[in-house]
């Protein structure tokens, strides 16, 4: 069985968003929904889960602590449990709504 169908259903929705692109951050939000004026984020880059996950400097020292070593995307979208875990605490302790 597939981890994700054994998570709560938070962190289930919280993947499966960042998976999708259909979230709240503003790229979708402004590009899909026209519900913001812009999808740039605060550092000036499109907020997208993969800026989030993986390059975004507001959220580096998070990252770091939860992914210690360098981690690709798909590993943190599609990969190990162990991964998908960490993904899955990084959008609450982030402060973002996914």
């Amino acid at each position: 069985m597939s981890f994700l169908y054994e998570t709560h259903p938070r962190e289930q929705v919280v993947l499966l968003r960042f998976r999708t692109g259909h979230n709240r951050l503003n790229h979708h939000m402004a590009t899909k929904l026209k519900l913001v004026p812009s999808p740039l984020y605060p550092c000036g880059k499109n907020q997208t889960a993969e800026h989030i996950l993986q390059a975004c400097p507001y959220h580096s020292a998070l990252r770091d602590t939860i992914w210690p070593e360098e981690t690709a995307l798909q590993n943190k979208l599609y990969g190990p449990r162990e991964d998908l875990e960490r993904t899955a605490r990084f959008a609450p302790q982030s402060g973002l709504t996914i």
